[in-house]
């Protein structure tokens, strides 16, 4: 009975602290607005200076989780191997700073950011860093940057550092789908 009584007291403790969550705010709700179906054009560059692939694809976005996260499902069908990646962005109200949260079939980990929101620009930029899987042990630097257009429009770019020297590796074009 004793640990009855204790299990329901640290699920009525968890409740309270649910309940007591930051209300969802200007942050989120501008998240809120990418949800939906999308159209995009990816742009990758394999090796820095050779011509990029350029393929289609589509993308789902969807507010989750009380609506604090949008969750992005990314499909392209890129010619030489169909490409799939899950993530999340979101919006931390106790640290008061931006976040994405990234995984796909090129690679077995996650790739955490965080970053802020320049609302003069509409831009978002978060920084991180990625092991670096040709330098077992190490680590390389990321940023990403989403521009936001207009209601139906953004762009994703990806940037990885190494050696010192930032390049863009992947150029995402969203189009809202109608």
């Amino acid at each position: 009975m004793q640990v009855w009584l204790k299990a329901a007291s640290v699920f009525v403790a968890m409740i309270g602290t649910v309940a007591n969550a930051a209300p969802l705010d200007a942050e989120h709700t501008a998240l809120a607005r990418l949800s939906g179906h999308w159209s995009v054009k990816q742009t990758l560059w394999t090796t820095p200076g050779a011509p990029p692939a350029v393929d289609p694809g589509d993308a789902d976005f969807a507010m989750v989780l009380d609506g604090s996260r949008l969750r992005q499902t990314l499909r392209v069908a890129a010619k030489d191997k169909p490409f799939e990646g899950f993530g999340y962005i979101g919006y931390d109200t106790v640290d008061k700073t931006f976040f994405s949260a990234w995984m796909d079939v090129s690679f077995t980990g996650l790739i955490v950011a965080k970053g802020d929101y320049d609302a003069a620009v509409k831009r978002y930029t978060f920084k991180g860093q990625v092991p670096d899987s040709t330098r077992p042990g190490t680590t390389f630097l990321l940023r990403e940057v989403m521009s936001i257009t207009d209601n139906d429009h953004f762009t994703y770019d990806y940037y990885e550092t190494h050696d010192g020297k930032e390049s863009l590796v992947v150029a995402l074009e969203y189009t809202r789908s109608r």
